[in-house]
């Protein structure tokens, strides 16, 4: 396994997990060169956070300077000095470790915080206030984690601040929603367990085209494996989640393509969860499309 579990590796789980297996264990020869995308991404992140830095009023102390087992200790240090507001801190403990952004005194104890260049809420609209971002709120749940077992720990309340200059707190005890009473809290200790089973070889995962791949230094070889397998996701539409569901009874496109649809309905639903009897429908015209040579497009309506 692994020596540390990072949450820059739970980040990735949340968007991919087949890109921390290969992370961890791929042949480094077969990544593609970083996107200039990616890395204008990186260079807007860098210059959000710096100007946040550089605007903040109130006084705090800058490790960024330091790296590694020197930022840990003089991070330590400040934690026992009971400095108000520590930058660019690095935490570990066991098999967990961290690099927070910023570290805040709360009452007798620190809670973590990280600076986003994006907005800290996804699904904000005039009827709904949004909720936390999944792969955000793994990474503040990471380093709750070691506070709590560092027990320098405020609470489970751990904050973002971003790109519209809002502190947004990230309750952890919450539940994600009213279909998923599942509290933030539970949902981030079960993706470390799958992180710690993937680190540890117990974990297989499965490439899988989505929009994300676009982003990855591993699109090129994913993409001839997907290709090879003729795996379902190269479908639109049809995801990770659902090939996952799919893929004991049905494999490939090419056999979506020619399957008799019949065995697997029942009723308006079919044997696979999530998927209704229409998108099932859809999912293999779509199979048929690019099993087919000389097949081109068609309008429906």
């Amino acid at each position: 396994m692994s020596d540390k579990l990072s949450a820059n590796m739970l980040y990735n789980y949340i968007k991919c997990p087949h890109r921390l297996t290969l992370d961890l264990f791929g042949d480094y020869s077969k990544q593609d060169p970083i996107s200039a995308f990616v890395k204008l991404l990186w260079e807007k992140g860098t210059d959000f956070e710096k100007q946040v830095i550089e605007n903040l009023q109130i006084p705090f102390l800058d490790l960024s300077s330091y790296s590694g087992i020197e930022k840990e200790k003089r991070t330590k240090e400040a934690i026992n000095n009971s400095v108000e507001l520590i930058y660019s801190g690095r935490i570990s403990a066991e098999n967990l470790i961290g690099e927070p952004d910023l570290l805040r005194r709360d009452g007798g104890g620190y809670i973590s915080g990280d600076i986003k260049s994006g907005s800290g809420l996804e699904g904000e609209s005039d009827l709904s206030e949004g909720k936390p971002k999944l792969h955000y709120t793994v990474q503040l749940a990471l380093y709750t984690d070691i506070l709590e077992r560092l027990d320098v720990s405020a609470g489970r309340n751990p904050f973002i601040w971003d790109i519209h200059g809002r502190e947004i707190e990230y309750d952890l005890n919450l539940p994600q929603s009213t279909r998923k009473p599942e509290s933030w809290w539970s949902k981030y200790k079960n993706c470390l367990e799958k992180v710690i089973e993937i680190a540890d070889y117990d974990l297989k995962t499965l490439p899988a085209y989505s929009g994300i791949c676009k982003l990855c230094h591993w699109r090129t070889y994913c993409l001839k494996w997907l290709k090879k397998a003729n795996d379902l996701t190269l479908i639109p539409e049809l995801g990770r989640s659902k090939r996952d569901v799919m893929i004991n009874h049905v494999d490939s496109v090419a056999e979506l393509a020619k399957a008799n649809l019949d065995i697997f309905r029942k009723g308006r639903k079919t044997v696979f969860p999530g998927i209704g009897t229409a998108s099932l429908q859809k999912f293999q015209e779509r199979a048929i499309l690019l099993s087919k040579s000389g097949t081109g497009i068609y309008i429906t309506a």
